[in-house]
C-alpha cells in the first residue's frame, strides 16, 4: 500500500481497503483524491438512507446456480489484489498490485494454474487497467511509485504480454492514469491528477505518443471511459460541493461537456461504463453506505436509475459484456464477491451467492469460463484484515 492514504469512507466497504487500492494505491505513492469521509457530511450519510426507487422494490430473484472454484496461485504479500484479467501470452495475463509499491503480472493457459512473470521493475509502478490495440497490449496507471513526490503517469507496452517496455513521451505525463479505451481514432485515457484535486484526459493515436486534451476537470477523479452517446463517455465523481456521480461527453475526443446530473447521483461515483447494443450502462457505489446502483442512457446525457433489489450494503463495480448476458462483480461489506447478470441492464438478477471471504474487482471470459479477479478477505476492522490476489473461474455460456 501506499505510503499515504486517504481516509475511509463512512460505508467502510472492507473489500475496498484492498482491491479499489489496486487501481489507485498501487499506482501512486500519494493515493488519488477519491472522496473521503472529510468531504461528507457528517451527518446524516453515516446512516443507511433510501435509495432511488428503493421503497418499491421486490425482494432479489433467486441467484442462477453457479460454482466458483478458485485457481492456483502464486503466493502474495498481504493487501494484494488483481486489477485486471486480459488475454495474451500462452492465453491469459493478470496485473496485480503487490501490496506494496508495484504491480505483479501472471499468466495461465487455461485461468485454473497461474505462473508469476512479474519483469524487474515492477516493483515500483502501478497498472490499473489494459486493452488489447493494434497487435499488442497497452497498459495504463502510474511510475515510480515509490517517490512520493512524483506524479508520473505511464504507459507499458507488450507484444505478447510476458515482455513489457514503458513508453517515452517528448513531455512528462503528469497524473496517473486508471482506465482506457481503444476506438478507430486511437486510444483514449481517463484518471486523476492528484496534485491538482483533477481528473484528466488523455489520447495516443499509435499508443506511443501521448497528449493531454484540454484542461484539468477540477475537483472531478474519472474511473471508466467508454464509446458511445454522442463518441465518448467518461464517468467518474465530482465534487458539487459534495461527492456525486458525474458523466462527461465528447463528439470527437477533443473537448468535453458536463452532462447534466444523473437521477440518484447524489453521494455516489460511478466506476464503470459499458456500451451495451447501444444503450449505456453505469455502475457505481453510494459513498454513504447505501450500497451499489446502475443506470441506463441512451445518449449519455439523460440517465435513468435501474430498480435493483438487494444492492444494500453490495457494491457491484465493475461491467463486463459476455454471450450470456451483462455481467457485473463487486462485493460487499460482509466480505462476500458478488456477481450480477443482465440481457438488457435494465433487469438483473444475482449471478450465484456471494462468495464468503472475497471480493470480486475484475472479470474476463475465457474458453467457456467466467474468470473473476479480486483478492480474498479475512479478519475483522478490530484484528486487521489479511487479504490476498486470487482468481475464480465459473462454466458460462459463450
Amino acid at each position: 500500500m501506499s505510503s499515504v492514504r486517504l481516509p475511509l469512507r463512512p460505508r467502510l466497504l472492507l473489500a475496498l481497503v484492498v482491491v479499489t487500492s489496486v487501481v489507485l494505491a498501487a499506482c501512486s505513492a500519494q493515493v488519488a483524491p477519491t472522496p473521503s469521509s472529510s468531504s461528507l457530511p457528517a451527518s446524516p450519510s453515516a446512516t443507511p438512507q433510501p435509495s432511488v426507487g428503493e421503497s418499491a422494490s421486490p425482494a432479489p430473484s433467486d441467484p442462477v446456480a453457479v460454482g466458483w472454484e478458485a485457481a492456483a496461485v502464486p503466493d502474495t504479500a498481504n493487501a494484494s489484489g488483481i486489477a485486471a484479467i486480459v488475454a495474451g501470452g500462452d492465453g491469459l495475463i493478470a496485473i496485480s498490485f503487490d501490496g506494496g509499491f508495484g504491480s505483479l503480472v501472471w499468466t495461465s493457459v487455461d485461468g485454473r494454474t497461474w505462473t508469476d512473470i512479474t519483469p524487474d521493475g515492477f516493483e515500483s509502478i502501478g497498472i490499473s487497467g489494459v486493452v488489447e490495440f493494434d497487435g499488442m497490449l497497452v497498459a495504463v496507471g502510474r511510475g515510480n511509485t515509490i517517490d512520493i513526490e512524483s506524479e508520473e503517469a505511464a504507459v507499458y507496452l507488450s507484444r505478447d504480454g510476458t515482455e513489457w517496455r514503458k513508453v517515452e513521451t517528448a513531455e512528462p505525463m503528469v497524473g496517473q492514469l486508471i482506465d482506457l479505451v481503444a476506438t478507430d481514432d486511437g486510444l483514449y485515457a481517463v484518471g486523476g491528477v492528484p496534485g491538482a484535486d483533477s481528473a484528466g484526459i488523455w489520447h495516443s493515436a499509435d499508443g506511443e505518443s501521448w497528449e493531454r486534451i484540454g484542461p484539468d476537470i477540477e475537483h472531478a477523479f474519472l474511473w471508466s471511459i467508454a464509446e458511445g452517446g454522442p463518441g465518448l463517455v467518461a464517468v467518474g465523481w465530482r465534487r458539487d460541493p459534495d461527492p456525486s456521480t458525474a458523466v462527461w461527453t465528447s463528439v470527437d475526443g477533443s473537448e468535453w461537456t458536463l452532462s447534466p446530473d444523473p437521477e440518484g447521483y447524489e453521494l455516489f461515483e460511478a466506476t464503470d461504463v459499458v456500451n451495451l447494443d447501444g444503450t449505456l450502462v453505469m455502475v457505481g457505489s453510494s459513498l454513504a453506505t447505501q450500497g451499489g446502483r446502475f443506470w441506463t442512457s441512451a445518449d449519455g446525457l439523460e440517465w435513468t436509475v435501474v430498480d435493483v433489489p438487494g444492492l444494500q450494503r453490495v457494491y457491484p463495480r465493475t461491467l463486463l459484456e459476455t454471450a450470456a448476458g451483462l455481467i457485473a462483480v463487486g462485493g460487499g461489506e460482509s466480505m462476500a464477491g458478488t456477481a450480477w447478470i443482465s440481457a438488457d441492464g435494465r433487469a438483473w438478477e444475482p449471478f450465484g451467492d456471494p462468495l464468503d471471504g472475497s471480493y470480486f474487482h475484475s472479470a474476463v471470459v475465457h474458453d467457456g469460463m467466467l474468470l473473476a479477479g479480486g483478492a480474498t478477505q479475512a479478519g475483522t476492522p478490530e484484528t486487521g484484515i489479511e487479504s490476498h490476489a486470487m482468481i475464480w473461474s465459473t462454466p458460462i455460456t459463450d
